[in-house]
């Protein structure tokens, strides 16, 4: 009982201390688009601060739905939330797999993020904002899309990235995670066949749609976070990941969330620690 009475405080002064109610006003430049597809579309929010600052830092948040849906819409309570706390925040919409659009596949999303940054770039300067810094932030499909972005294109970003937190991200597309291939071959747009797999080919190709996979001591500062009652992004995705940041020196920040499901709804106390390192992230690599 005291346990869950201080789950229940917390979550309150969460909500009530500077968490993300009380604080910046903002101005919300909605649907600019980024790119010639249906849903290249960004919308962005500046708080009114941003003005005065010399430099900005920006969070492009990317959401989920399997990669076969979803709204940028999804991440405005984020991005509001982050405004509220003085930086530039964007939620983009991007091209989704399915029937309709067969050549659709993870490396066209990661393009998209491509040219969504560089938008966010060309507005800055519109606007004169001054974004010298980014980072990414997506949940589920949108936070593995995230980190295959920061972990495996980082040079192609028209704005630094300073660092990247996702909230329950597939990050190893591997066998032994899924059981099977064949979410790897549809990220990539490849029907695995059983020679593939026998010929070392298929893993391969889990590899190069697999953020953990791009991981190494140069890999960008990271948070990520994982439920322990999760049925679709299982506790190898997690387990892959705090292994490889580990092995390889790399800095990060580990928020488990060990009552919650794919939601991450029933731990008040991991959603606060999560949002006080990204906020001490944001200070860090952005400087304010």
């Amino acid at each position: 009982m005291q346990t869950l009475l201080s789950y229940w405080l917390t979550f309150i002064l969460f909500f009530t201390s500077g968490f993300g109610l009380i604080g910046d006003k903002y101005q919300v430049f909605e649907n600019i688009r980024y790119g010639e597809a249906e849903r290249d579309l960004v919308t962005i929010y500046v708080p009114e601060s941003a003005y005065d600052n010399e430099e900005n830092g920006c969070i492009l948040y990317i959401h989920g739905g399997s990669w076969q849906g979803g709204e940028k819409e999804d991440m405005a309570p984020h991005c509001k939330k982050l405004a509220m706390k003085g930086y530039i925040t964007a939620t983009m919409s991007y091209s989704l797999i399915g029937e309709e659009t067969p050549d659709v596949t993870a490396f066209t999303m990661l393009d998209e993020i491509d040219m969504c940054i560089d938008a966010i770039k060309e507005f800055s300067e519109e606007k004169d904002l001054n974004i010298t810094k980014l980072a990414t932030s997506g949940y589920s499909a949108g936070g593995h899309i995230s980190m295959l972005y920061s972990y495996s294109r980082p040079q192609d970003s028209s704005i630094e990235l300073a660092f990247t937190a996702n909230r329950v991200g597939p990050s190893d597309m591997g066998k032994d995670v899924w059981g099977s291939y064949s979410l790897a071959g549809m990220l990539a747009g490849v029907s695995i066949t059983n020679e593939m797999v026998e010929s070392g080919e298929a893993k391969r190709i889990a590899d190069s749609v697999s953020p953990v996979a791009f991981v190494d001591e140069n890999t960008m500062p990271s948070i990520f976070a994982y439920a322990g009652n999760d049925p679709l992004v299982q506790k190898g995705n997690r387990l892959s990941m705090e292994k490889t940041f580990k092995d390889n020196g790399t800095p990060y920040e580990y928020i488990f969330y060990p009552l919650s499901g794919h939601g991450l709804l029933l731990d008040p106390v991991s959603e606060v620690q999560y949002y006080q390192a990204l906020y001490s992230y944001c200070k860090t690599y952005f400087g304010y």
